[in-house]
């Protein structure tokens, strides 16, 4: 594997790295805060940080180019629209439900760049994304156990997780076109969350839900501290899509069930569920990034 194949497939991990992080964070601090309060929060530490980090980068002289407005309609479909939907489908589903489903956005994000860019897409590496999909599925499904049932739901509920899901894979293919075209990894990404965090102010501002700004200074500091992983993880996806396909950085910054896994089991083994299903999940994961690693650079 030379350097330019292996950079990709880093940053694409990597990047998954940092929202497990994020999710680990916001997870511990958010028991007794409100979720809109932790949206409000990281989606701002974001904006100052990514913003500071370019203006640093480009000697306080930032232009707006063309290619913005694919940034900005990545930021409307995630983490926004995908977050909005994914917390109603929590809401009336459950984790259990939701969060396995949501998960299989690497699938539209792939068919979409078959269909609009071109891309194509071996057999192996296909299998590869099956099996990652598959053992992120099963650790999603395992982290939300004691949700309601599926059978008990309304199956129209199902509408939201699926919404979730192709708001994520349609944000990764307006992220790829706009990054094709030019701008730097750190811009983009802050142009991104900034078209994220005015469209979240301005439905604060019309609807004044309640919990939006309740949380403890010690939630707050945590919540910060998330907001700077969460402004890593889309910068080092910038930065995979900068130089790689997105049949392989899409699946590969998708495993961040995996990560959530190794941190809590290391960290937090008694507040989370292990049993075989995790186990399988988890082999399943590494099968499919092995395969999509093997062939990806090959």
């Amino acid at each position: 594997m030379t350097s330019s194949q292996a950079i990709p497939i880093l940053f694409s991990l990597a990047s998954s790295l940092m929202f497990a992080v994020t999710f680990i964070l916001v997870k511990m601090a958010g028991k007794s805060a409100s979720s809109l309060a932790a949206l409000w929060v990281t989606l701002t530490t974001n904006v100052v940080f990514l913003w500071a980090w370019s203006l640093l980068r480009e000697k306080g002289s930032i232009s707006p180019s063309e290619e913005w407005k694919y940034f900005a309609l990545a930021g409307m479909f995630a983490p926004l629209l995908g977050r909005l939907f994914q917390f109603q489908g929590m809401a009336r589903l459950g984790a259990n439900i939701t969060t396995p489903i949501t998960l299989t956005h690497p699938v539209f994000t792939v068919l979409l760049a078959a269909i609009f860019l071109g891309e194509i897409l071996d057999v192996q590496i296909f299998f590869g994304i099956i099996l990652v999909l598959a053992g992120s599925m099963l650790l999603g499904l395992q982290s939300g156990q004691g949700s309601m049932s599926c059978a008990i739901a309304p199956k129209s509920y199902l509408l939201f997780p699926l919404a979730a899901s192709l708001a994520y894979g349609v944000s990764v293919l307006f992220r790829k076109i706009g990054i094709d075209i030019g701008t730097d990894a750190v811009t983009a990404a802050a142009v991104t969350t900034s078209t994220s965090w005015l469209l979240f102010a301005l439905y604060l501002v019309i609807y004044r839900p309640a919990g939006a700004f309740g949380c403890r200074p010690a939630e707050l500091l945590i919540f910060i501290v998330a907001g700077v992983f969460s402004s890593l993880g889309p910068v080092l996806l910038y930065m995979a899509l900068q130089v790689g396909r997105v049949s392989i950085v899409a699946p590969l910054a998708s495993t961040t069930p995996f990560f959530v896994l190794l941190i809590t089991g290391l960290f937090m083994r008694n507040e989370e569920v292990f049993n075989r299903w995790v186990v399988l999940g988890t082999i399943f994961t590494v099968l499919g990034v092995g395969l999509i690693l093997y062939f990806g650079v090959s």
